[in-house]
């Protein structure tokens, strides 16, 4: 992938004319490392464009995930939804507490550990979830206009594909 060359105006303090696309050459080899910053550009696109359809609904971006995650799972304990959310539990934690804060979520304590506390959705924490689910699909819908069924559904498989193998990758010193 051939990304955009920088610009040798701004690099000695001139101003910057506008950023150029990115361009590729979409028949050229694509090697490992095309791909991953292939992969981390969309995901910077896919993060503001979500972060675009939430302006104004008070939600913020991160705390989308929260509420599809509760949306789809039920109440949580904080840890496990540390856990599906991959975050530490401290910011897990700081992140249910502003969202209670809101009104989207609230704490239910355990009968018979006082020590345990799940997270669930609020009635306004469900329909704000909905809305995101909504706003979810626009941004896709935007992101993959053009983009045939059949080469979506081979996109997400290979996504799948490459999330699982990266998971697999035992860290160093495991």
């Amino acid at each position: 992938m051939s990304t955009p060359e920088p610009d040798v105006a701004s690099e000695r303090g001139a101003s910057a004319p506008e950023p150029r696309p990115l361009r590729w050459d979409p028949e050229a080899p694509a090697s490992p490392a095309d791909i991953l910053i292939a992969l981390r550009f969309a995901d910077r696109a896919a993060r503001k464009a979500v972060g675009d359809e939430l302006a104004g609904t008070g939600v913020h971006t991160g705390q989308e995930l929260v509420l599809a995650k509760l949306l789809h799972l039920g109440a949580l304990p904080v840890a496990q939804l540390a856990k599906v959310l991959d975050v530490e539990v401290p910011t897990a934690t700081r992140t249910t507490q502003r969202m209670e804060a809101a009104g989207l979520v609230r704490r239910l304590k355990n009968d018979t550990d006082a020590r345990k506390v799940s997270i669930e959705l609020t009635e306004h924490g469900t329909e704000l979830a909905r809305t995101v689910q909504q706003l979810h699909a626009q941004a896709g819908e935007r992101a993959l206009r053009g983009v045939s069924a059949e080469d979506r559904r081979l996109l997400r498989n290979l996504l799948w594909s490459l999330t699982k193998n990266i998971e697999d990758v035992p860290c160093a010193g495991h």
